[in-house]
């Protein structure tokens, strides 16, 4: 009997959710407009297919930021424009900004994102707000990493409202697997706590949805001396209610410029004819650069470092268009050299 019960108020419970389930246009994608690199990387929860990683990245799986090596800093702006007229004071502007820092411990690798998105759109409502999201990530034996997050956030244009919400991430690194280059898998659980609430009387019309799952893998394709070709596919269900399809294919010529294109398919948005068909792109370049030669430069090996500025175009429901700026900074190059071994 209590069984009975108990499958009675969770189905309920589901659809009181289901009911109430009205994010605004691009609500479920609020953490990833401000920054090019994540509005073309197909949302991708492992890393992407080239395994870029940038601080930002935390906001989407928080165990990604185990995976870099290097302190990094990310700068993003993204201006929106809308093509509907300006008739009943609608807006023909909005814009979003973010930036963040990584730092790698040795006892685990953290971060922080703060990010702000002005949208005062009537097809894209989703007015004027600032997030802060904190990260840590360690890595677990010899390819597992996990990761933690936690979230504040606070709306001042039409709901003023707040969020208050967790995230938990994994990733894990299976290296070459037949004709995959360095495939990993990853989930994540975002949003875990109250977010923005959308709708005055339901507080579960929240965006970014709480209790978002998502779940996806990546890979190299093609490994050359002059091209290297990734590809990553997520698939994620906010609130149990909505499910949502993203894949992103990246392409590095020459080590210096890479491509990114994603496309994502959202059946809530699709539904109700707010899907675009189109998909994104973005152009990365890579700058190896001199930080000087100060004593404090030399002992963190940081006299060569890269510099990464990038550009991308999204388009929202044919109406909307963004288009983002960005830059990374990542202090130090990469280590690629085997672990120093001394006979005794």
């Amino acid at each position: 009997m209590k069984k009975i019960i108990l499958s009675f108020v969770a189905a309920a419970f589901a659809l009181t959710a289901a009911a109430a389930y009205n994010p605004p246009v691009q609500g479920e994608n609020l953490f990833y407009l401000s920054h090019p690199e994540l509005l073309t990387s197909g949302n991708s929860v492992a890393g992407g297919g080239l395994e870029s990683i940038i601080p930002a990245s935390g906001t989407i799986n928080p165990a990604l930021i185990g995976l870099e090596e290097r302190v990094s800093l990310d700068l993003g702006y993204t201006g929106m424009i809308n093509g509907l007229s300006e008739s009943r004071g609608n807006k023909k502007y909005a814009q979003a900004f973010g930036t963040g820092i990584l730092i790698p411990t040795d006892w685990a690798n953290i971060g922080a994102e703060i990010q702000g998105v002005f949208s005062e759109f009537y097809n894209m409502p989703l007015g004027n707000s600032i997030h802060l999201k904190t990260f840590a990530a360690k890595q677990f034996m010899d390819k597992l990493y996990i990761g933690v997050g936690v979230g504040f956030g606070y709306e001042m244009e039409f709901h003023k409202d707040w969020a208050l919400t967790a995230d938990i991430g994994a990733l894990y690194n299976f290296g070459d697997l037949g004709f995959l280059k360095n495939f990993r898998i990853a989930a994540s659980a975002n949003n875990l706590g109250k977010t923005i609430n959308f709708g005055a009387d339901n507080a579960w019309q929240g965006y970014p949805s709480a209790f978002t799952f998502r779940g996806g893998a990546a890979a190299e394709l093609i490994q050359s001396e002059k091209f290297v070709l990734g590809l990553s596919l997520d698939v994620t269900t906010p609130l149990f209610v909505n499910l949502i399809f993203d894949s992103g294919i990246q392409m590095r010529i020459c080590d210096f410029v890479q491509i990114n294109s994603s496309w994502e398919w959202n059946a809530e948005e699709a539904w109700d004819g707010h899907n675009s068909w189109i998909p994104t792109i973005g152009v990365i370049f890579k700058f190896n650069i001199g930080m000087g030669k100060s004593d404090f430069v030399r002992k963190n090996d940081w006299s060569k470092s890269e510099l990464c500025p990038s550009a991308a175009w999204k388009n929202v429901d044919g109406d909307i268009n963004m288009i983002g700026l960005g830059a990374v900074l990542r202090l130090g190059q990469k280590d690629r050299s085997g672990p120093d071994i001394e006979m005794e």
